[in-house]
């Protein structure tokens, strides 16, 4: 039987509550370790992580605002190298934090270097190709949760989404970075999504149209799989985009030599 969850007392958590408690099912599944919550804000995540059994280390860029007794809290900026270890930890926690980032890339391949082999990334964000989100861009120009332009005069990347990504790119990003994921998901299906399923099937039939233009095998046999993903009932109605990904491979895009003519 699914386990009841509760809110801690006495933290913001810095996400839906669905999206938090996701979070903790998908950790409470894996052995326990130890973990880095990054970006940690108050400690919510950090405080449930240790309640469950796991070793945990939080981060944030403002670790002032940190408020888990018991947990050290490092200073991070995500935007740059960690102060930590090769292959220091079993699992990182990365609760709405990459879209907030001016170098997810760099990020991404932070957390490959501190992973142990076969260490678990999981991670979410706003899921900004849900149907509803794509009327509101086809409408406004903006995503959901990506409401209006960003304020160029208050540099904020802190609070403002500077970077939303959707979820053949955070794959491009995990996969070309070392990582493999194992599992997507979302937290919960939005009511607005449902009249919209209507244009499924064109929708669908688009993608498919779109990709057939891809020349190299391999990514052919890619797309199968973001297809698959980009037209699960979690990724076309889902809030929030949730992956776990492993760390199974090298850091850094694979150069492809050219072939001789």
């Amino acid at each position: 039987m699914k386990k009841r969850r509760k809110k801690p007392e006495g933290f913001q958590v810095i996400a839906h509550e669905k999206t938090f408690f996701k979070i903790l099912d998908l950790f409470d599944k894996l052995p326990r370790g130890r973990i880095l919550d990054l970006p940690s804000g108050e400690g919510a995540l950090s405080h449930c992580l240790r309640e469950m059994g796991f070793e945990v280390v939080a981060a944030d860029i403002d670790p002032q605002f940190f408020k888990a007794s018991g947990i050290e809290c490092l200073h991070i900026d995500m935007d740059r190298t960690f102060p930590l270890e090769d292959e220091s930890f079993d699992y990182i926690g990365c609760l709405e934090g990459i879209e907030h980032l001016e170098h997810p890339f760099q990020f991404i391949r932070e957390c490959h270097r501190i992973l142990k082999w076969n260490g678990r990334l999981i991670l979410s964000t706003p899921n900004i190709l849900n149907v509803a989100s794509r009327l509101k861009y086809f409408l406004s120009g903006f995503y959901s949760l990506c409401p209006r332009p960003l304020n160029e005069f208050a540099h904020t990347p802190v609070f403002d989404h500077i970077n939303p990504m959707t979820s053949y790119q955070v794959r491009y990003v995990l996969h070309s970075s070392g990582f493999r994921i194992q599992k997507t998901t979302t937290d919960l299906w939005r009511r607005s999504c449902f009249p919209l399923m209507l244009f499924y099937p064109l929708q669908r039939a688009y993608a498919i149209r779109t990709m057939r233009k891809e020349l190299d095998p391999r990514q052919r046999e890619a797309n199968k799989e973001i297809r698959k993903v980009l037209h699960s009932p979690d990724m076309l109605l889902g809030r929030t985009l949730i992956v776990d990904a492993a760390k199974q491979g090298k850091a850094g895009i694979e150069k492809i030599e050219a072939s001789a003519v």
